[in-house]
């Protein structure tokens, strides 16, 4: 019943399905990602992958089932992008421990705003969009989603997808700092 109402776009029925499965996910996430942010944001991709699917999914299907198969998958292709990231920046440390020239001066030079802005246009589209947006028009999630014809939980899907490819980006710029002094 849950997911057939779903399906006709049931607003109230995700509220009552988020009511009801939301702390549980997060202690799932949290049990396996250890971070109160990424066990957020670990839940709110898996109530965006209900929604954004909900067209899709059997009507005969266990809510419950289903709601904790899109977070473990979305757990272990994050535990997987951290080992990629992890064995990138030792790659990348590495590298710059026998380069000659000096990282700190690089980035002292370069005005801060600029490489985010660089950053920022190498996202993929939606994701950029999304950023610029709300970074240089200071737009709300809700003015996004009209501005973009897509919805609000998409807005914070692509914003949160956003931040955490410039937190990373950030994170190897200042590995690279650390690593040179």
């Amino acid at each position: 019943m849950p997911i057939y109402r779903l399906k006709h776009n049931d607003n109230r029925m995700f509220e009552q399905i988020f009511d009801q499965y939301n702390r549980l996910l997060y202690v799932l996430a949290y049990r396996y990602l250890k971070s109160n942010d990424e066990a957020e944001d670990a839940v709110q991709y898996t109530f965006m992958k209900l929604w954004e699917q909900r067209d899709n999914i059997d009507s005969e299907r266990n809510i419950k089932s289903l709601l904790v198969t899109i977070l473990k998958n979305h757990i272990l292709n994050e535990i997987k992008h951290r080992n990629i990231i992890i064995e990138k920046n030792y790659e990348i440390s590495q590298a710059s421990a026998s380069e000659d020239y000096d990282f700190v001066d690089i980035v002292e030079e370069t005005d801060f705003r600029s490489y985010l802005l660089k950053i920022i246009k190498d996202l993929p589209q939606q994701q950029k969009k999304v950023c610029l947006l709300k970074i240089q028009k200071g737009m709300s999630n809700q003015e996004i989603a009209e501005n973009m014809n897509i919805s609000v939980p998409t807005v914070k899907s692509h914003y949160t997808q956003a931040i955490k490819m410039l937190r990373m980006s950030i994170e190897k710029i200042m590995l690279i700092i650390l690593l040179s002094c």
